[in-house]
């Protein structure tokens, strides 16, 4: 197993969140009071900053400290598959896809399982609208948050990292069953325009060849239409 540069890891989210304010070497360094050399080197993971330079990165840059460490999915088992359902035993991290109308193109996601927090419980990572999987962490949106197993389904609840008002949840059907793909609802709040959204999303243990059947599945058809009229409501079955 290759061995994980973890300063290089803090120091990409460190240029990440920088970049996302706005704000230039010089800017952060005068933040924090180091020079801007130095700064360079904490991001191209030359040097390891101490704990307190963390933290007053992350003030500086109004994120939680959280955000800015390398979070590995564990190696091995979560300890045993008690309480896991059968589509997620010996899963440690799994994709998410639906079609944004908006900008008419799939959505991709990537789900990282951390461990084990309490019975049937899990703390997950996500990591929305990816553009490159050998470089998932680059994303638009970082959620964190649990996930939840019962006997017929499982439900996900997850917070932006960056904007906490933003959550999200996802409810999957029949993971008891072994299969590669499952069907679910994702609900949240929508920044393009500010609103309440709900989608149906498709959830694989292996990426997804990206194409017109794909596109096609994830679409609103005739048939979800019919049940939105006689439900009056989303449905996925």
């Amino acid at each position: 197993m290759e061995e994980v540069n973890y300063s290089q890891k803090i120091g990409e989210q460190i240029r990440k969140y920088r970049k996302q304010r706005g704000l230039s070497l010089q800017n952060l360094s005068q933040r924090i009071h180091k020079g801007h050399a130095t700064l360079s080197k904490y991001e191209s993971g030359q040097i390891i900053m101490d704990v307190n330079t963390l933290y007053d990165i992350a003030h500086a840059l109004h994120v939680r400290v959280e955000q800015l460490i390398y979070a590995e999915p564990v190696a091995g088992s979560l300890d045993n598959n008690m309480g896991i359902p059968k589509f997620f035993q010996g899963v440690r991290q799994f994709y998410m896809y639906y079609y944004d109308g908006r900008i008419n193109a799939i959505n991709r996601s990537v789900v990282d399982i951390l461990e084990r927090s309490g019975d049937n419980t899990f703390r997950i990572m996500m990591y929305m609208n990816i553009s490159d999987y050998a470089s998932y962490l680059d994303c638009e949106h970082t959620f964190s948050g649990v996930m939840q197993h019962f006997d017929s389904l499982t439900n996900m609840h997850l917070v932006n990292r960056d904007t906490p008002m933003d959550e999200l949840n996802l409810c999957i059907l029949a993971t008891y069953l072994d299969e590669p793909k499952k069907w679910g609802m994702v609900s949240g709040v929508s920044s393009r325009p500010l609103m309440p959204t709900a989608a149906r999303v498709l959830v694989t243990k292996v990426k997804c060849k990206e194409n017109k059947e794909l596109i096609d599945s994830l679409k609103i058809s005739k048939d979800d239409i019919k049940k939105l009229k006689l439900y009056n409501m989303l449905v996925v079955t």
